[in-house]
C-alpha cells in the first residue's frame, strides 16, 4: 500500500498484586492473533484512507463494507482484523482539522460494532485490534495523510 512506517503495539505486562490470598490467571494469545504494529494512509489506488493492522504472518482479505464511510478488511482465513478503510471524501475531509474527530467515531463505531457481534477468538482478536487503533489514534490520524496528496 504505502511507504509509511509501522507504528509497533506496546505490550503491557500483567500487572502484579499485593494481595497475599489472592490468585491471579492470566490468559494469552497465540502471537499470530495478536497485532503487532498499525500504520494508516492514503491508498491512491482505492481513493480511500486505510489503517492496516500487521500480525507475525500475512493473510489475504476480504472486503466488508460497514456502511458508505466504513469498510473493514478481515482476514479470508483467520477472520481477524487486517484493516480498515474510511472513503474520507464522503466525511468531507477537504476541511481536515474538523473531521478527525469524526473519522474517529467512524472507527469507533464500526470497531464496537464488530466485537459486539462476535463471540470467541474473533472477539477477542477484533477487540486487541480495536485497542491497538484507539491506542494510536493520534499517530495514525495525522491531518496530513488523510486526503491524497495534491
Amino acid at each position: 500500500m504505502t511507504t509509511t512506517p509501522w507504528i509497533q503495539i506496546e505490550r503491557p505486562l500483567p500487572a502484579n498484586s499485593d494481595a497475599p490470598q489472592q490468585l491471579e490467571f492470566t490468559l494469552l494469545m497465540p502471537p499470530h492473533e495478536v497485532p503487532q504494529a498499525v500504520r494508516g494512509a492514503f491508498d491512491k489506488t482505492i481513493n480511500r484512507f486505510v489503517i492496516e493492522i500487521r500480525y507475525l504472518d500475512d493473510e489475504d482479505f476480504k472486503r466488508t463494507a460497514i456502511d458508505d464511510i466504513v469498510s473493514l478488511r478481515i482476514g479470508k482465513n483467520s477472520k481477524r482484523l487486517l484493516g480498515i478503510e474510511l472513503d474520507t471524501a464522503r466525511v468531507n475531509v477537504a476541511k481536515v482539522q474538523l473531521e478527525v474527530h469524526e473519522l474517529e467515531q467512524e472507527i469507533k463505531r464500526a470497531l464496537d460494532k464488530l466485537v459486539r457481534e462476535e463471540i470467541g477468538r474473533e472477539q477477542k482478536n477484533y477487540s486487541m485490534a480495536k485497542n491497538a487503533i484507539e491506542s494510536k489514534r493520534t499517530l495514525l490520524l495525522n491531518p496530513n495523510l488523510l486526503v491524497q496528496a495534491q
